[in-house]
């Protein structure tokens, strides 16, 4: 735990007794919170000022315990927070300050006001050529680093990354990400699926249809067959790519079991608007 996150945590007594209301304490250290931006069923994203630093706009997710469900306090919301103090990358998110006050954590992170790549994606088209490649190796700088690091997203989506301004793409949201290996260096396997349908690997898919477990939009927390988290974000990597040049997602998730058919056939082609605006490269990239 850091000093601030530690020195907010011993600060709990005079927060309820005083009746000092969140901001006033955020404030007591330099932020101030602004209007809603996204919310969720138990987080919300805030703009905010950072005044230490001539009132910098920053981002601000506000998560309330009280609200998760304990698996995600008691194990994914400490890895979230240990990983994010650990790394720095210009393609992923930054983070400023993390606050614990009584039951909510407060995690201040760059702001991208462009919003996320799907909404651009939605409101562009398809991305052409040129751009996607630069995109795309921004990504793959942030991916390759988080790998040598040994931590795996596992949940590398569209709506997970974000556009700030300069064209750079920046990584968020590590709420199911994870260490890959332990302290003694031993590779670690997952076996908890994540993240949602239409970008899970091939493998998460038939241990969830032997399973029966399977939901047709999101994997909740459950445990299987073990898998390989890198592996699993490199081809949710790929169908990054896939949606950046198309436009449209690679594969139909509204039936499991005919995606799966798909992917072990190869079975997968470009929508017709792509026609002649890809080269070969990419196309072979992809698959």
């Amino acid at each position: 735990m850091s000093d601030r996150l530690r020195e907010i945590v011993n600060m709990r007594n005079f927060h309820e007794n005083s009746l000092h209301t969140t901001g006033e304490i955020l404030n007591r250290y330099g932020y101030k919170l602004g209007r809603t931006i996204g919310y969720g069923s138990y987080c919300k994203v805030r703009i905010a000022l950072k005044m230490t630093e001539d009132r910098k706009r920053v981002a601000c997710k506000s998560i309330d315990k009280r609200k998760a469900s304990s698996d995600y306090v008691g194990k994914f919301l400490p890895r979230e927070i240990n990983i994010l103090k650990s790394i720095e990358h210009p393609n992923i998110v930054s983070i400023h300050d993390i606050f614990l006050i009584n039951d909510q954590v407060h995690i201040f992170m760059d702001l991208c006001e462009k919003g996320d790549l799907l909404e651009y994606i939605c409101c562009k088209g398809p991305i052409p050529e040129n751009k996607a490649k630069h995109f795309f190796r921004q990504l793959v700088s942030a991916l390759e680093y988080l790998h040598n690091m040994e931590i795996s997203h596992r949940d590398i989506k569209c709506e997970n990354i974000l556009l700030s301004s300069g064209n750079v793409l920046k990584i968020t949201d590590f709420g199911f990400a994870r260490l890959c290996r332990d302290k003694k260096g031993n590779r670690i396997l997952s076996d908890t699926f994540c993240g949602s349908t239409a970008y899970a690997a091939p493998e998460i898919l038939q241990a969830r249809l032997t399973s029966f477990l399977f939901d047709e939009k999101a994997f909740p927390s459950v445990s299987g067959m073990s898998y390989n988290p890198k592996m699993y974000d490199m081809w949710s990597l790929g169908c990054v790519l896939y949606i950046m040049l198309a436009a449209s997602m690679p594969f139909d998730d509204s039936n499991i079991r005919n995606m799966l058919k798909t992917m072990i056939n190869k079975n997968i082609t470009f929508p017709p608007h792509c026609d002649g605006t890809l080269s070969p490269a990419a196309v072979h990239l992809v698959w």
